[in-house]
């Protein structure tokens, strides 16, 4: 496990590596807020042994690492960030997150986005950082443009949800755009 640098850490938030019973909850999270609306990836409803094999495998992946959300002082989960497709030679990696729905819209989702824009970009030395989301998704959209984020792109009918067809948003933000 890889010690959590303070620079990950916030009056209000701080990011932490996931154990078992978080990996679990985690995954209850997003099966019980309409994973269709997160991503436009296959979904699939693992039994708590798959789901703990998972995280664990990941763990090793240098391509990836993912990080609970919780709150500094009680330390209660509010959720998960991670990023992944991390490319060395291009200095850049896509990120996700997913906040508990009773704890959305109260800056959570801005400050632990904050804390890991600032970890990619000064400590692993990252140029640019990209996130996906449905166009339907406008608290996403709103985020990322507040982070400084700007729309790359557009990936035409990729996103499927309720029988309906969306289509997905590329952003992306630069180290040089960055306001830590």
């Amino acid at each position: 496990m890889i010690d959590i640098p303070e620079s990950l850490r916030s009056s209000l938030v701080y990011l932490d590596n996931p154990d078992d019973f978080d990996a679990i909850i985690l995954h209850r999270i997003f099966m019980g807020s309409e994973p269709e609306r997160l991503t436009c990836r296959p979904i699939t409803d693992f039994s708590e042994k798959e789901i703990i094999l998972r995280y664990r495998g990941r763990k090793n992946d240098v391509n990836l690492r993912d990080f609970v959300i919780r709150r500094t002082g009680d330390n209660c989960l509010l959720g998960r960030i991670t990023y992944f497709d991390l490319n060395p030679r291009n200095r850049s990696v896509e990120i996700g997150f997913l906040i508990a729905p009773e704890y959305r819209r109260k800056g959570y989702a801005f400050e632990a986005m904050r804390l890991l824009l600032r970890y990619l970009f000064e400590e692993l030395g990252l140029n640019k950082i990209m996130a996906q989301t449905g166009e339907y998704n406008q608290a996403s959209i709103a985020l990322l443009k507040k982070l400084g984020f700007k729309q790359d792109g557009r990936l035409r009918q990729h996103h499927e949800v309720d029988g309906k067809i969306f289509d997905d948003l590329l952003f992306s933000i630069l180290a040089e755009e960055f306001n830590p």
